[in-house]
């Protein structure tokens, strides 16, 4: 799709991590730029480096990125708050100095800086929200932020020219809110991750593998997981489990604990790129993906989910977010309680015990990806909401 006249052709990304592979939203991040620059727009992502070690300038297959060395920590509350002011003092002037027709913001915190550069040069803003609800992790002293925050979102989601959401109950939520600009965009997989068929030979060796991909951090469904694999593998002796994925510090010695009476049972490996997933899912049979239905994981429709799916991986899974609806309208899994080691005992015994209706799991999983959860229908939708952006000279 080319460029219309007067349409939006230059455009600003600003994304508060710094943009690396191994990083939650990196994959969404990375569809969005990559799709807007093959329909002809120019892209620069102004991201975050907390960490201040990777490069200032890079290009990415015709992206190009800027980061701002400055140093923070992760998921620490309002107390980063300075952290956040420093950012924001080093980011407002490399944007007077932009040309841009449009600013396109990622996640709550680049809201304030990204609206208000745009408002008074008079271009186009663009809110992207892929977390249902934002900062609900945080400890209960912090309430009231966390409620001044909802505030906030809520008043200023009605001030961009658009908002892009990742699944249903956040088109609810918005609708309610007054918001009318708004398009579902999908989290989903591209065609480099997509699996031409199922592969109907794995886990007819007699041996299993139940594989779980994401970071490992306390209180996310990793201890039920252990738990029920534990009661799993005193019936069926010859069954694996496959871990990927960062250990949080403030976890690791825990986690090590829990695992070690696994002994050779159990494979361990750590962080991973978007490149790594479709060997991990070739080793992987069943995918376990267990999330606690806590305030911040209760609306969530992970990509991982989708990912799981393109590999032509059948998925066991917690009912958060769109998940149930999707599994029991395409067939493509099975819905366990996450509290309960029972539930997950039986989801994955059940499985295990059936390469039949592993093998139709999967296929339906791969085919509903296919004909509507893939990117190819994302990047059709965000080039025809920036094609109606009118820039302003």
């Amino acid at each position: 799709m080319k460029d219309t006249k007067g349409s939006v052709k230059n455009v600003i990304m600003l994304f508060s991590m710094s943009f690396l592979p191994y990083q939650g939203r990196y994959m969404r991040v990375y569809n969005e730029a990559t799709s807007l620059v093959k329909a002809g727009k120019k892209v620069t992502i102004i991201a975050w480096d907390r960490d201040c070690k990777s490069p200032r300038e890079e290009v990415i297959e015709g992206v190009r990125i800027e980061r701002i060395w400055s140093r923070a920590g992760f998921q620490r509350g309002p107390s980063n708050l300075f952290s956040v002011i420093m950012f924001y003092l080093r980011l407002f002037p490399r944007l007077f100095r932009k040309k841009f027709d449009a600013i396109h913001c990622f996640n709550l915190d680049t809201i304030f800086p990204g609206l208000f550069i745009a408002k008074i040069m008079g271009k186009k803003a663009v809110l992207d929200l892929c977390e249902p609800n934002y900062y609900t992790n945080w400890s209960n002293r912090f309430s009231f932020f966390i409620s001044l925050l909802q505030y906030f979102e809520r008043f200023f989601s009605r001030k961009f020219d658009y908002l892009f959401v990742h699944n249903a109950y956040q088109i609810k939520k918005f609708r309610e809110y007054g918001v009318s600009n708004i398009e579902l965009i999908g989290s989903y997989p591209n065609s480099s991750l997509i699996k031409e068929k199922v592969n109907v030979q794995k886990g007819n060796n007699g041996k299993v593998v139940i594989g779980r991909l994401g970071s490992i951090y306390k209180n996310n469904g990793i201890e039920e997981m252990i738990d029920a694999f534990k009661k799993l593998k005193e019936v069926l002796p010859n069954v694996k489990l496959l871990l990927a994925g960062r250990v949080f510090e403030e976890f690791r010695e825990e986690f090590d604990s829990i695992v070690l009476p696994l002994g050779d049972a159990v494979e361990i490996i750590g962080e991973f790129s978007p490149e790594d997933l479709p060997a991990l899912y070739d080793k992987t049979d069943i995918s376990l993906q267990l999330s606690r239905r806590t305030d911040w994981f209760k609306d969530i429709t992970p990509t991982k989910f989708f990912e799981t799916l393109a590999c032509g991986v059948p998925v066991i899974t917690s009912d958060i977010g769109d998940l149930r609806e999707i599994i029991e309208t395409c067939n493509c899994g099975i819905v366990v309680d996450e509290t309960s080691i029972e539930s997950v005992f039986s989801g994955m015994k059940s499985l295990v015990e059936d390469p039949v209706l592993r093998l139709k799991i999967a296929e339906n999983g791969l085919n509903a990806v296919k004909e509507q959860y893939n990117w190819h229908i994302m990047e059709q939708k965000i080039i025809k909401v920036y094609e109606t952006l009118q820039a302003n000279s």
